[in-house]
């Protein structure tokens, strides 16, 4: 993508950490992304990712468990995009197991390698993998039902989706850059099958971060309706229901934690 087609994209909407009140009573019936500065700034997690990388991964291993959760891992020649390999749709990436423990090896293992490896655990239920996480690291926000997941990995790029919920995400370690489309967007974002898929939701077809317009030129229209931000520790998004995003981790060991929901406040389980 060149640099004249991102420098013009919208920023996303921004307000500094809204009181559940606010939230409730001017984000969420607005329909509209927000980010939220400093909401988590006072997170155990949050603080020891402002000591350094491996501070964060000493607490995440203290206090985890020997489950074993998936794991993503991407040759270094795709720079961190989980995707299709070719027409044929099979994946780019392979899938195995790990623990905690295991995956933050493997981090640091790449953390000083100058093409890493891709690596990524998504979407992990974080009282199952983490005991004790939800009470330690509250969200007022959402609601009190509702449960955080924890995404782990090195810069990845998770391809344009979207997501029938509603969702808060938190960025607790590392820095994520998120380019937002709304849902109306759709037929300019060339979205792939939905089935097979990397994850579960049907993706766009289209890197981000290196569009092919020969291939995809109605997607320079979905850029014209983009919105981006950068988040860091302790900043988090709301993106509504239907909105496709697309989710950039832009260092060696980054953090999210995430909270879905549907209108009837119930815990979203899409993976």
């Amino acid at each position: 993508m060149s640099s004249s087609r991102t420098d013009t994209l919208t920023p996303i909407a921004e307000r500094v950490a809204p009181t559940p009140e606010q939230f409730r009573a001017d984000v969420l019936p607005a329909g509209q992304p927000v980010v939220m500065r400093g909401v988590a700034s006072d997170w155990p997690l949050v603080i020891a990712a402002g000591h350094g990388a491996h501070a964060a991964m000493a607490m995440l291993e203290a206090v985890s468990n020997a489950s074993m959760t998936s794991v993503l891992r991407a040759d270094p020649s795709l720079e961190g995009r989980f995707h299709y390999a070719g027409d044929d749709y099979a994946m780019n990436f392979i899938r195995g197991e790990g623990n905690i423990a295991g995956i933050l090896a493997g981090l640091r293992e790449q953390e000083n390698s100058y093409r890493p490896f891709a690596i990524a655990a998504q979407s992990m239920v974080a009282d199952h993998y983490f005991p004790g996480f939800s009470q330690a690291h509250p969200m007022p926000l959402v609601p009190v039902e509702v449960g955080p997941r924890v995404w782990i990995g090195n810069a990845a790029k998770i391809a344009t989706h979207n997501d029938p919920i509603d969702n808060v995400a938190v960025v607790a370690a590392g820095r994520r850059r998120f380019t937002l489309f709304p849902p109306e967007a759709e037929p300019d974002l060339y979205m792939g099958p939905k089935h097979p898929t990397p994850a579960g939701a049907p993706i766009s077809m289209v890197h981000v971060t290196a569009p092919d317009f020969d291939r995809f030129p109605r997607f320079a229209s979905a850029l014209e309706v983009a919105q981006v931000a950068e988040l860091s520790p302790g900043d988090a998004i709301f993106i509504p229901r239907d909105w496709f995003h697309h989710v950039e981790a832009l260092e060696r060991f980054n953090v999210l934690v995430n909270y879905w929901w549907d209108a009837q406040g119930q815990g979203g389980t899409h993976e």
